[in-house]
């Protein structure tokens, strides 16, 4: 079924090279030797904006596979009364065959490593391969018009979503500089101990109103959801904590549980996590929820796969491989970091690249660093109490540069920053 599924993709597609606009299949898929070659020629000339038809293919396999004779073969094809109609079904045919194959292999595999005894290495290989076969059809070698078209299409995104083609922060002037968080990304934003991180972390998490995942190695799910509905209710959080409600707040938490209940977000707050757990949740939350982002708190304490690893080199291979995971998924991945005390003993506290502790790793496999800073933490009697900035340190998408935000510390909301009166009212509320 196959076999004929590809002559006829081929026999169509010669008679109208349009049709291969509508056909991401890769000559990989095809099961014939034949066919792929063919269909690799076929490919070759309509990428590069030539005619391929039935002369000009044969004349590019006769110098890519000397000695074949494809003439009196292709020639049938295109002769024979293939359905126009079918040309669509007929990829669906082949994907599905292709897929089922790679399958099957996967499955060999995996039935040979438990045999072996390595379990828990096969599981984790296999699960891989399984989810790889999700990207099957994309095509990793490209030529200039085809990265070309690939930057028009990014253009036409950002035009027709007004500039944000990624995941929303929630917040409009981080947005305009990163345009959201992109897929693939790894995005790292460090700050000093009560900065607010975690309260970011969940401010971006409720403001993508997407699937999402949080991994919360610093938190358990009881104080994430307490967190949560203040945010969601506007409810102040200490109230929260000692249950010191007025009547009239608790119809105001009720409807901010019922909103939380109901969005799309998976936690895991296993404590000491490790990294391969993590990529395996990931994976997991990929595969039955579709998530669009992943949320790490915190960088620093996630376990590495061999804890007698110098500590930079456990918090490299942290990064690298959640960074890996953001390609695999293709996801933005946001981790918080833990920054060095170092940065207090300046005049100018505001932390640096240098400053993360484990810097020079993180620094390499992040996309983007961001640094949260809040200067009435460290002066009680700052003009910028209720402001939050964040300073974009790294990016590699645009500017960088420093972005302020309002910061209403008994709700733990970041929001965009608003008019003065608005800012004395909850300013220095943290």
């Amino acid at each position: 079924m196959s076999v004929q599924a590809e002559q006829g993709i081929i026999c169509m597609a010669i008679r109208n090279n349009s049709r291969m606009q509508n056909c991401d299949l890769e000559a990989y898929e095809f099961e014939s030797w034949q066919n792929q070659e063919i269909y690799r020629v076929v490919q070759s000339l309509v990428n590069a904006g030539k005619v391929a038809d039935l002369i000009t293919v044969c004349e590019e396999l006769e110098q890519s596979c000397p000695g074949q004779e494809f003439l009196p073969y292709i020639k049938q094809l295109v002769d024979d009364s293939w359905s126009i109609n079918s040309f669509e079904q007929c990829c669906e045919i082949v994907r599905g065959d292709y897929r089922k194959l790679q399958a099957m292999e996967i499955a060999n595999d995996l039935k040979r490593g438990l045999e072996s005894g390595d379990q828990s290495t096969a599981v984790d290989t296999a699960i891989q391969q399984l989810m790889s076969l999700n990207t099957v059809g994309r095509n990793f070698d490209h030529d200039m018009a085809g990265v070309m078209a690939a930057g028009i299409r990014m253009v036409d995104e950002a035009m027709d979503s007004q500039g944000l083609i990624g995941v929303d922060t929630g917040l409009p002037d981080l947005n305009e500089c990163l345009g959201g968080f992109h897929k693939t990304d790894l995005i790292v934003v460090g700050a000093r101990p009560a900065m607010g991180k975690t309260a970011l972390m969940l401010n971006l998490a409720l403001a993508a109103k997407k699937s999402v995942g949080i991994i919360s190695a610093e938190q358990g799910h009881e104080q994430m959801g307490l967190r949560l509905i203040s945010i969601e209710g506007s409810l102040d959080s200490q109230k929260l904590r000692t249950g010191g409600f007025y009547d009239e707040e608790w119809d105001t938490l009720k409807k901010a549980v019922n909103r939380l209940q109901v969005k799309s977000i998976r936690v895991n707050d296993e404590p000491g996590i490790s990294i391969s757990k993590i990529i395996r949740q990931a994976r997991d939350w990929k595969f039955k929820y579709g998530i669009e982002a992943l949320y790490v708190d915190y960088l620093q304490k996630i376990r590495a796969t061999d804890k007698r690893m110098k500590k930079h080199e456990q918090v490299g291979e942290v990064a690298g491989l959640l960074k890996n995971l953001a390609r695999e998924l293709e996801i933005p991945v946001i981790a918080l970091a833990q920054v060095n005390r170092d940065c207090e003993k300046r005049p100018n506290k505001r932390p640096m690249n240098s400053d993360l502790a484990d810097a020079s790793e993180i620094e390499k496999e992040a996309d983007e660093i961001l640094f949260l800073y809040r200067d009435e933490v460290y002066n009680a009697d700052s003009q910028d109490k209720g402001i939050a900035e964040i300073d974009i340190s790294k990016n590699r998408h645009g500017p960088t540069g420093m972005v302020r935000c309002a910061f209403i510390g008994k709700f733990m909301q970041f929001k965009e920053l608003a008019p003065k009166a608005y800012q004395e009212m909850y300013g220095g509320a943290a």
